[in-house]
């Protein structure tokens, strides 16, 4: 029986095809060739197929062979070849399975198969493993090598590094694997040491103060690398520090956010920052007293502090003074007032000639304690100002003769300029009706105003005065309102939008001052206190039996000055201040002379 003859073609017609395999060892490649010296020819026959509108052939399966043999017998030898007509799909699975299965295709190039592969299959991993006759699992672990560089992929193909080289640098950011790579190769750096070196710059998602449920498929997860690769960090690592420490100050920024509207200052604590927490308290060796520490609350320097310091990162410390020298003074003054009462208590009072020792100020109350005070925050200020402004326009509308002198002060300091005209139109609407006085140049509007029923004009004439009040500088408006004797509790309302300007350190602050923590009682108020600022705002406003209408904040109160220049007036803050200044002089005289 004759054998079948074997299919040969030239070499000289068969040309490289799409192979996955990139890298050909140099020694395999001599032991082949020696082979083929000693065999005289191919034994085994390499699969080809055709190139549609050629003589050629590209190569599916055997280019090792081929170059072999180009090389040892040049382009005229005869290749055996078996002949498919196969699709570029068919052709790259044959391919790579046949590399596969032979001298070992490098694990990159491999992983660049399994990615063709993938797409031509549109995304179907299971349907792209059968076709290579892989197992889904080989396939993901090959697809995961994918996000190492080009550089590593290479040495990997090149030898250069190990599998689990690879493996362990698929997880670190790949801005820094090159640099890691360079180091491995130039140090030769075991796979062992190096998951050692990489395990120092991960992080705990463990400790992470951010929701981690967004990295369990990420790249940079040590625990995804565990569960394909041999060689990982083990589960519970992220690889990727910068963008750790990323994710973390976003955490730290939207909690410090979320403390907006409880304190005046929020400030987030770095360890660059060289900046040391200053506590506020009552008591202790740096109080500052019951009554100062309330007025601390509602003061623009009171604050929290976030800390984006290495091992407290996200913790909240509240209570802070953000102002060091009123602080210091506010200390100091707490602690003389101490002394001051302990001495008191110290001192024998005599009744009937008999010494009987006096109750501590403790019990009852102290007779010595500084004035509180603080910082309006500046939006409150800039509220108050516009608040003052209004007032005084009313109060001038409603006192003529004042409201006429007052134009007269303007006029003769050359301060007619402060009479704003668009607050002025909008009076004069009000009191003229809608379309009164539209023109813009004097000709026009002096046509127009002659046109306007008289009965309006003593009243417009007063408007231009009251318009000058949104024009005058704040040391003139307050002059303004003591000329008027502006009485501040026929004007100011107590309304959500006069306390949402207040953050809720502030509003406990402002709730202590004007009693209304005292007549909501203690556990309602704390109960409202706990809710929502918006729902704190309406439980303030809703307290039964509290006098709203007259009771004004110190925050909205002007100073008292005389109308003459440089001539103060005590308002009733300073009036309550200087009485107990008077009280404790008296008591202090009577303590020295009883010592005596």
């Amino acid at each position: 029986m004759t054998p079948p003859t074997q299919p040969t073609l030239p070499i000289r017609r068969i040309v490289q095809g799409d192979n996955p395999r990139e890298y050909f060892d140099p020694a395999e490649m001599a032991e082949l060739e020696a082979g083929l010296r000693a065999a005289g020819r191919v034994l085994q026959p390499i699969i080809v197929r055709p190139i549609p509108g050629t003589d050629l052939y590209a190569i599916v399966a055997g280019e090792r062979r081929w170059r072999g043999a180009k090389n040892v017998f040049g382009d005229d030898y005869d290749m055996p070849v078996v002949i498919e007509a196969l699709s570029d799909e068919q052709a790259e699975a044959f391919a790579t399975i046949e590399n596969h299965h032979r001298a070992a295709m490098s694990h990159a190039e491999e992983a660049h198969a399994a990615k063709r592969t993938l797409m031509r299959h549109k995304g179907d991993k299971e349907e792209a493993a059968a076709s290579l006759g892989w197992k889904p699992e080989l396939l993901e672990r090959r697809l995961a090598l994918l996000t190492c560089t080009p550089a590593v992929l290479k040495a990997l193909t090149h030898r250069q590094i190990q599998l689990g080289h690879a493996e362990l640098l698929a997880g670190v950011p790949p801005e820094k694997q090159d640099t890691v790579l360079a180091g491995v190769i130039a140090h030769k750096v075991p796979v062992g040491v190096l998951k050692e070196q990489l395990g120092r710059f991960a992080r705990r998602l463990a400790d992470a103060i951010f929701d981690t449920a967004q990295c369990s498929a990420c790249q940079h997860n040590s625990s995804r690398q565990s569960g394909l690769f041999d060689a990982s960090l083990g589960d519970g690592f992220c690889q990727h520090p910068t963008h750790y420490e990323e994710l973390t100050m976003q955490a730290i920024e939207a909690k410090a956010a979320s403390l907006g509207d409880q304190y005046p200052i929020v400030r987030i604590i770095q360890a660059s920052d060289g900046f040391s927490l200053l506590p506020v308290s009552e008591d202790g060796a740096l109080g500052v007293g019951p009554g100062q520490y309330g007025a601390c609350k509602g003061c623009a320097s009171f604050g929290c502090a976030v800390s984006a310091m290495p091992g407290t990162q996200g913790e909240v410390t509240t209570s802070l003074c953000f102002d060091a020298a009123c602080n210091s003074q506010k200390v100091a003054a707490w602690m003389k007032a101490q002394r001051q009462n302990a001495k008191a208590d110290a001192t024998p009072e005599k009744a009937g000639g008999q010494a009987v020792k006096r109750q501590p100020a403790s019990k009852t109350s102290a007779k010595i304690a500084p004035a509180p005070t603080n910082k309006t925050p500046q939006r409150v200020l800039d509220y108050r100002l516009m608040q003052w402004r209004k007032w005084a326009a009313k109060e001038l509308m409603m006192q003529p003769e004042r409201n006429r002198r007052v134009m007269v002060a303007l006029a003769r300091s050359g301060r007619a300029s402060d009479v704003r005209s668009t607050e002025y139109g909008e009076a004069a609407k009000r009191i003229a009706g809608a379309g009164a006085m539209e023109g813009t140049g004097f000709r026009s509007l002096l046509g127009e105003v002659d046109a306007i029923d008289a009965q309006h004009l003593e009243r417009l004439t007063l408007a231009v005065t009251a318009a000058a009040a949104f024009g005058v500088n704040r040391e003139d408006l307050q002059a303004l309102l003591n000329y008027l004797q502006v009485d501040e509790g026929r004007h100011f309302k107590w309304d959500a939008t006069f306390l949402d300007l207040f953050t809720m350190s502030e509003l406990d602050a402002l709730a202590g001052e004007v009693g209304l923590r005292s007549k909501m009682g203690a556990s309602l108020y704390k109960l409202a206190r706990a809710k929502k600022k918006a729902d704190f705002i309406k439980a303030l406003l809703a307290v039964s039996n509290f006098p709203y209408d007259g009771t004004v904040p110190a925050a909205m109160r002007y100073p008292r000055k005389d109308a003459r220049p440089d001539v103060e007036l005590p308002d009733n803050d300073t009036e309550a201040e200087t009485a107990d200044s008077t009280e404790n002089a008296a008591d202090a005289d009577e303590d020295a002379a009883l010592a005596a």
